[in-house]
This record gives structure tokens, C-alpha cells and sequence, in this order.
């Protein structure tokens, strides 16, 4: 289905697929939800699993406009996942949990499980076209969630390469430099309009 209408989106020309990861291939509402569980339940915390995970990731933005902006230099995405833990942590009043323990849980973004129809459609793509990850995540992250859940992309393209993130057009210019192919030639894939919409801008097609 197209971004701008009800039709089928039409792949002709289209060599590459690039894919948003959070939310559009895995799960992290769920697989965040079941990792706080996991680590704060264990210290007797009843909290509302996903309410702290939506509260978790609601500074994903604010902190990644730091970097896009330029006011901080650029870090990767598992160091601010951790950043953010803290800020969720002080909202909820969640105490006692170690270093360690916290480190352990912000890493919990590498152990998110695949939507159940991704890797068969991801493995059915990949006959005819590759199927790269274009993410905000950094590279390990990526690749180490792919390694857990069996995502079968060809390539991982993360902010690493371009040291900012979504939706800065470097981040999207990137993928048709590595991968040696003109922008009209990759269908970015997203479930977030905002991203579509920005890799159009980048000449890219796109599907929502």
C-alpha cells in the first residue's frame, strides 16, 4: 500500500529496500515493556510496564535533537537509551537498582523481538531485492537484535556513518551512496509518516 493513497505501490526500478527498525520491524513496545519487567520487577516494582516504557522512549527525540542540532556531539543511540533510563527512573521513583543492572536493562533495545510477519516477508523481499536496516540505531545495536531475532538483512546502515539521525537528509543520503544505486531506486519502508516523508524529500520512494 502507497504512503499518498489506497493503491498498490508500484516497485518497478526499485533494486533496494530500507527499512525503519523500531516499531516498523520489531516489537519495542512489548519487548521494553517485558525487559523493565524482567529487571525493576525483580527489586519489587509494580509499575505499569508499558506506561514506563512509552515514557522511556518519549525522550528519544528531545535527545537526539541535541545531536541534530549540534548543541552536543553525536553519540550513539545505546548511550542515550541509557540517558533517557535515568530520566524515567527519577519520573516513576524507581530506586535501588545498580549500575550494572541499569546498564543491562538500557541494552534491552538490542533484545527486541521481531513482529511475527517480519522475517518470513524480510526473507521473501530479499529474493529480489536487498533489504537493508536504516535506522537511528547504531550498527552493533542493530546488528546484535538482528543476530537475536534472525532478521536477515543484507546490510545494517546506521547513524554511525553520519554521526546524526533521522530525519537529517545525511542519514537518508547515505544508504544510495553505500549502496551505489540512485535514491529513486530504494523504497524507503516505514511505519511513521514522518520518516517516508522525509526520504521522499531525499528522492527515495516509499511505502507506509
Amino acid at each position: 500500500r502507497g504512503v499518498q493513497g489506497s493503491r498498490m505501490t508500484d516497485l518497478s526500478g526499485i533494486k533496494a529496500l530500507t527499512f525503519d527498525v523500531f516499531g516498523t520491524t520489531v516489537d519495542w513496545y512489548g519487548g521494553i515493556a517485558r525487559e523493565c519487567q524482567s529487571v525493576l520487577g525483580a527489586h519489587g516494582h509494580r509499575l505499569d510496564w508499558v506506561k514506563f516504557a512509552n515514557r522511556w522512549r518519549s525522550e528519544y527525540q528531545p535527545a537526539m535533537e541535541e545531536v541534530r542540532s549540534g548543541r552536543r556531539d553525536y553519540v550513539v543511540m545505546d548511550q542515550l537509551h541509557r540517558e533517557m533510563l535515568d530520566v524515567a527512573l527519577d519520573e516513576f521513583g524507581v530506586a535501588g537498582i545498580s549500575s550494572e543492572e541499569k546498564d543491562h536493562l538500557a541494552l534491552g533495545w538490542r533484545r527486541l523481538d521481531p513482529w511475527p510477519d517480519a522475517v518470513p516477508g524480510l526473507m521473501r523481499l530479499k529474493r529480489k531485492f536487498t533489504v537493508a536496516a536504516l535506522s537511528n540505531g547504531n550498527i552493533a545495536l542493530v546488528a546484535e537484535m538482528a543476530k537475536r531475532g534472525g532478521i536477515p538483512w543484507d546490510v545494517v546502515l546506521g547513524a554511525d556513518f553520519v554521526r546524526t539521525y533521522k530525519p537529517m537528509p545525511a542519514l537518508y543520503d547515505s544508504a544510495p551512496k553505500l549502496l551505489m544505486l540512485k535514491p529513486s531506486e530504494i523504497m524507503m519502508v516505514a511505519c511513521h509518516v514522518w520518516d517516508v516523508d522525509n526520504a521522499a524529500k531525499r528522492g527515495f520512494r516509499t511505502a507506509y
